[in-house]
């Protein structure tokens, strides 16, 4: 299958999330960058990094970028898939918290993680 190369700037890689009767889509499940094109992504692929640039500070900030995928890789490394989607789950819950009650995930956690030097026998039991 031949797929096509784009040329207009204006065509170029400007992802768009739909969720319909089937689920979750990203544009037609085919690439939709010359990247991608060139590269022969799969439909997984283009998914995946649609989502990866789908924000523009990060598709026009090169570091970030490069700071987003060495983060993945290392999730993706070092956790179990339950495990990121654990990590996830409170990154989102984290926003939540910032929203609701105006408190940080870190603040949070570095008084949680004070008060365990004072008190070990709280502890949490992994």
């Amino acid at each position: 299958m031949l797929r096509p190369r784009f040329e207009d700037e204006e065509e170029v890689y400007i992802p768009e999330i739909e969720v319909d009767e089937s689920g979750f889509n990203v544009h037609d499940r085919i690439p939709h960058s010359n990247a991608g094109v060139a590269l022969g992504w799969s439909a997984l692929e283009q998914q995946m990094f649609d989502m990866l640039l789908l924000n523009r500070f990060a598709a026009d900030d090169q570091e970030l970028l490069d700071e987003t995928a060495r983060t993945i890789s290392r999730l993706v490394e070092t956790f179990e898939a339950h495990e990121i989607a654990r990590i996830m789950a409170v990154a989102m819950m984290s926003f939540q918290l910032a929203a609701a009650e105006d408190k940080s995930f870190e603040d949070e956690y570095n008084k949680y993680r004070e008060y365990i030097k004072k008190h070990p026998e709280d502890l949490e039991e992994i």
